[in-house]
């Protein structure tokens, strides 16, 4: 924990005055995405204070600039808050810092959050939203290669993990394959990462979406795939449950998957799902490891048992 003496510093640099620290109170999204983080009170409103690793700046910044052109766009996201310099992170004593206003939401509850529909629509209309509002963004940065870095996780897991990779080779195979087959779909700007617990929830409406440390322009299906593959890992019921149906319902009316994107869902749902294998493999956590081996084994036969058969 800081002392206040530095508190008051790095307040000062947004022109707040330090009232108090919460270090009591749970923060939504990753920790891992700063160096400290913690609820503070400063002239009169509550705020989000992080510290940020001076190796992830640049990143920070462009983050913040883009959540800050989404927020004008009436998107409901939580936007970095500007210093007195007109700077999205401030330094003070050779740290880095961000301020962010803190929204304080109801959390789903665990492992139910695939039977609300409303939240299924909500965040179809989230990405509805997003597209639009994210048509400016990230026009000259190139496109994220999910069969790359599918491949990457592959030749990783074969070398390191031998037994894992041989246990899932087939579904490599079948990933790299059904990836071939659709290299020219439509690229759009992403949030990334925008499966239910990256939401800050209201009684029924998303407050705002958070941890935006992946956005940028990607595959149209990107978000909507790592949704289905998110929520549908809550239960063995959720792929067919009331939030991906109404999910998939409100895409569908609001023109985002139509009948040339559909098909290739499920392929993209697939090779998603191997992000989490890789995280689960790099802090070697057995349990969640044979779950993601099972999961992905469900999704395959789900989607493409015929197909996965004739290997």
């Amino acid at each position: 924990m800081h002392p206040p003496e530095l508190l008051r510093d790095i307040l000062s640099r947004w022109g707040l005055v330090f009232e108090g620290i919460h270090p009591e109170i749970p923060i939504q999204g990753s920790p891992e995405r700063c160096l400290y983080r913690v609820v503070v009170d400063a002239s009169g409103s509550r705020h989000f204070l992080e510290e940020l690793d001076s190796r992830c700046l640049p990143r920070k910044k462009l983050i913040a600039q883009r959540i800050a052109h989404l927020a004008a766009k009436r998107l409901p996201v939580a936007a970095p808050l500007a210093g007195l310099d007109g700077n999205f992170t401030q330094c003070v004593g050779e740290r880095n810092w961000q301020l962010t206003p803190f929204l304080e939401g109801i959390a789903p509850d665990p492992g139910n959050s695939w039977r609300d529909a409303w939240r299924g629509e909500a965040l179809a209309l989230f990405l509805r939203d997003l597209r639009q509002g994210g048509q400016d963004l990230a026009a000259n940065e190139e496109a994220f290669d999910l069969r790359g870095y599918v491949m990457k996780i592959a030749h990783d897991a074969k070398r390191l993990h031998p037994a894992v990779f041989a246990r899932l080779a087939p579904i490599f195979s079948l990933i790299e394959r059904r990836l071939a087959a659709c290299l020219d779909l439509p690229v759009a700007f992403c949030h990334g990462d925008p499966h239910p617990l990256n939401m800050i929830w209201g009684t029924n409406r998303i407050l705002a979406a958070i941890d935006w440390e992946f956005c940028g322009p990607k595959c149209v299906l990107h978000d909507m795939a790592l949704i289905v593959g998110c929520v549908g890992s809550e239960d063995e019921d959720a792929l067919s449950g009331p939030f991906i149906t109404a999910f998939l319902g409100t895409l569908r009316t609001c023109g985002l998957l139509d009948n040339t994107l559909e098909p290739h869902l499920p392929t993209w749902t697939l090779a998603l799902r191997t992000a989490w294998l890789a995280e689960w493999l790099r802090r070697n956590d057995t349990e969640m490891i044979e779950f993601e081996f099972f999961y992905l084994r469900t999704l395959t036969r789900r989607f493409f048992g015929e197909e996965l058969s004739m290997q």
